[in-house]
């Protein structure tokens, strides 16, 4: 049996700092050092936090991680395991900039969130060329959204094709 491109096994879905569970941050205040003991489903594990002025007075509280003995604000726990976002491989949330822009619009300009909901009109104390530059801004960006979505479905529909085909 010979496997061709592709056969192999699927990723799952991308492991983000969003969606896994997290310790919460160590307290500032206290001695230098101190070890803590957490139980995470019924496993106790042993962890140290680590205290460091500050230039401008108090300090600032960071875990020690169990795995790679770094200096870490956060610890996640991913598969029953304690430890910071590189060690467990979790990255960030990335979205298109356009998203971003239009999300940021949107605000500015009152209007409800999501992509082509009603924009409002005019504020009182906002000019009318100010206005309209905003809200075509928002077309243009919102137009880059919709070219993104419709590519994502041609190639969805591909993929159905494909996988599917001809019915």
């Amino acid at each position: 049996m010979s496997a061709s491109f592709g056969s192999g096994a699927q990723p799952g879905p991308r492991r983000l700092v969003a969606n896994t569970p997290q310790v919460a941050a160590p307290r500032h205040a206290g001695i230098a050092r101190e070890r803590l003991t957490l139980c995470i489903d019924g496993v106790k594990q042993e962890l140290e936090v680590v205290r460091q002025e500050r230039f401008l007075g108090g300090t600032q509280a960071f875990w020690l991680c169990p795995r790679c003995a770094a200096l870490r604000s956060h610890l996640f726990v991913a598969r029953n395991v304690l430890a910071c976002r590189v060690c467990l491989g979790l990255r960030y949330r990335r979205l298109h900039p356009a998203v971003i822009r239009a999300a940021k619009l949107r605000q500015k300009l009152g209007a409800e969130p999501g992509l082509l909901s009603p924009v409002p009109r005019k504020p009182r104390h906002w000019s009318p060329a100010c206005y309209a530059r905003a809200v075509s801004e928002l077309a243009a960006q919102e137009r880059v959204i919709a070219g993104l979505l419709g590519g994502i479905v041609r190639a969805l529909e591909r993929r159905k094709g494909r996988l599917h085909g001809p019915r």
